[in-house]
């Protein structure tokens, strides 16, 4: 622009206040204006795990995403067989309530309704799945929302070679 007006994508909001704002030169954002300076700009985040089930064990939790605010996202694959070498996959998904206070959870898996809770502080919110299917959570704390989105798919079932796939998206809207 005019150099003197204008402020370059790498500023900060508070130096771009009040200024024009060139678009990014370089990176996957080049040609656009950057989000931080674009008013009620929802924040994306994909997630996506692999793990292999532990013969006749539950995995530890893995991290998939994490909402500033509100909690994290993680998941355990567990063996659901009993017989050895006979892997039977099955997910739970745990979302925790890191705040203070009570924030809503919507909680949905595959085609189900959700189920509405108000979710406590220190507590979590599971999910168990023993398919392959889609996975919803809804999360508000004030006026903040956060929609985690996923889909479970647990592959080689009744070998002894079985896992865990879950991937997904975070939408943060504040």
């Amino acid at each position: 622009v005019d150099g003197k007006s204008a402020v370059s994508a790498s500023s900060t909001v508070s130096r771009a206040a009040g200024r024009l704002v060139a678009t990014a030169s370089a990176g996957p954002d080049k040609g656009r204006i950057p989000g931080k300076f674009l008013a009620g700009v929802a924040l994306t985040e994909p997630f996506a795990g692999n793990v292999a089930v532990a013969d006749n064990q539950t995995g530890a939790p893995i991290s998939l995403t994490s909402a500033p605010g509100i909690g994290s996202l993680t998941a355990s694959c567990v063996d659901q067989s009993n017989a050895p070498g006979v892997e039977d996959p099955q997910t739970v998904l745990t979302l925790d309530n890191a705040t203070s206070n009570v924030i809503n959870t919507a909680k949905r898996l595959g085609g189900a309704g959700a189920q509405v809770v108000a979710h406590a502080p220190g507590t979590v919110q599971t999910l168990t799945v023993n398919g392959s299917t889609n996975f919803e959570f809804h999360v508000q704390n004030r006026d903040e929302q956060i929609i985690i989105s996923g889909i479970v798919r647990q592959d080689g079932r009744g070998t002894g070679n079985a896992q865990c796939l879950f991937y997904g998206t975070t939408l943060r809207i504040s």
